[in-house]
Parts: structure tokens; sequence; C-alpha cells
């Protein structure tokens, strides 16, 4: 009883650290790479509003990769246009499967052995008037350790509005809604609020786009400030970022290749605290 008691206050701690925090881990490597804007278009970006999809065909996409404390990363997504607006559908997991079970005393190997995992199942849509947009997304998230587990539903709404001179105004609030008991006290989902701006240059066949973006997270309750760069000639794509808060710095990059259908991108950050680096590997595909 004394070791159950152990592993189940042990979790309950772990959910904080690593079952809330899955929804504010980047989902593609380009977000990755750049950094969590609200002006960031993706596939399944921060903002709703500004989900993409192909005029004729579906996008199929799939990313892969590991977090801090070898946390395995995985996301899924399906996007297509309907009626004009765009649809988003996916699932998100993260887990570690090697917990271990130990006893205050000391041990050369544990009891056993516990997993604990996070998933959350998205569906989104993005409505455009003129030169303003509107996304809306609802998530089922549930948090999995040991034999306990929280259930709850996350909404997000998002908007943005294309300037002249390729300027790009967004704001976005998260992740805003309630979970079950663990145990015997539900988790506190993170809500943030984030706000930025972006400017597209093109010239020829080159184009860059420059971010920036402030974001507050209300666990822990601070802000960060994000910097990014998006560099594309012909087929090549170079992805640069920083981040700043009151406890640490990062910066990170990334490369893409663009064939046509397929789109692969491969990303990466490194942290001031030495504690790991994170990476993701995206592949698109726009479907028949």
């Amino acid at each position: 009883m004394h070791l159950i008691f152990k592993a189940l206050f042990f979790c309950t701690g772990l959910v904080y650290s690593m079952g809330t925090q899955m929804l504010v881990l980047p989902t593609s490597a380009e977000e990755l790479s750049i950094g969590s804007h609200p002006t960031l278009s993706g596939l399944f970006s921060l903002n709703p509003a500004l989900i993409k999809a192909n005029e004729k065909h579906p996008y199929l996409s799939l990313n892969r990769g590991n977090w801090l404390g070898d946390v395995s990363v995985s996301q899924i997504g399906y996007n297509q246009m309907i009626y004009d607006n765009v649809v988003h559908l996916g699932i998100r997991y993260s887990g570690v499967s090697d917990l271990e079970f130990r006893e205050e005393i000391p041990q050369d190997d544990p009891s056993s052995y516990f997993s604990a995992f996070g998933l959350a199942v998205d569906a989104s849509t993005a409505f455009k008037y003129q030169n303003h947009k509107l996304g809306l997304s609802l998530s089922y998230v549930q948090f999995t350790i040991f034999n306990e587990y929280s259930r709850g539903i996350s909404f997000d709404i998002g908007y943005a509005f294309e300037m002249k001179n390729n300027y790009i105004l967004g704001i976005v609030a998260k992740d805003i809604g309630k979970m079950s008991k663990l145990d015997s006290k539900a988790p506190s989902l993170p809500n943030r609020l984030s706000a930025g701006i972006s400017k597209k240059f093109q010239q020829n066949e080159y184009m860059n786009t420059i971010y920036g973006s402030l974001e507050w997270n209300s666990i822990p309750s601070t802000s960060k400030l994000y910097f990014g760069n998006h560099f594309r000639w012909n087929r090549l794509e170079l992805l640069f970022g920083y981040a700043t808060s009151n406890q640490t710095t990062e910066t990170s990059f990334g490369v893409g290749l663009n064939l046509n259908r397929y789109r692969v991108t491969y990303g990466t950050r490194f942290g001031s605290q030495d504690i790991g680096f994170p990476k993701l590997l995206s592949f698109n595909i726009i479907l028949p």
C-alpha cells in the first residue's frame, strides 16, 4: 500500500509537468523551429484562424519527435476545404513509458514500471471574410498515469487580420476548459493568450517572412517573447527562431524541402538550461 500511495502521489505531480504541457508543445517542425506565433499559418497552427488547406485536394500531416525528458510526441492531421471554409481533424499524443516504481530505501532495480501519456483529439474550422479570418477549435483531452486518468474539453478561438503590404496581425486564446479529477484534484489547463505580427517579403523566387509575438501562460503565470524567420528559395526552406522569458532563453532552427505534393521539414531547439534538445520531423502530403 505504501508503494501504491507513493506512486499515485508522484503521478499527480507528473500530470502537471507532462500532461498539461502536452497542450503547449509544438505540433510541427515548423512551429518548433520558428516559434509559437499567432500569425504562423499551418495545417494545425497555434491560431485556428490560420489553418490552411489546398483548394482542390485534402492535406495529410504526420509529425513525430521527442520532447524534454524523452517524452515521445506524435501528431496526425487531416485538412480539407468544405464550402470555402477550412476544416481540420487531428490527434495529438505525448507520453513516456519507462517510469519506475521505487521504495524510499535504495534499490538496485525498480519494483516495476508504469507509463504516462496525454491524448488530444482536435476539430477546428476557419472562416474568412474579406481581410478578416476567424478560427475555432475544440479538443477532447485525456491524461492517463498508472491507473488514474483525467478527461476534459479544451476550446480555442483565434483571429487574424491581413493588412496591406503583406502584414498580418493575429491574436488567439487557447486551452480554455475544464478537466475531471485526477485522484483527488482536477488538473488545470494551461490557459494562454498570444498576440503578434508578421511581415512577408518576396522578390522573384525568394520569399522571407519575419515573426514577432508575445504569449502569456497561466501555468506558470509568466510571459514569453518569440521571434522567428522563415526563408524560402525554390524548393528549400530555412527556419530560425528565438524565444525568451524571465527564466529561459531558447534558439531553434529547421530545414525543409518542398517537392510539390510532398513536404518534409525537420526542426530542433536548444535551451539555456541544457536539459535536452527537442526535435520534430514533419511530413505533409497533398492527397489525390
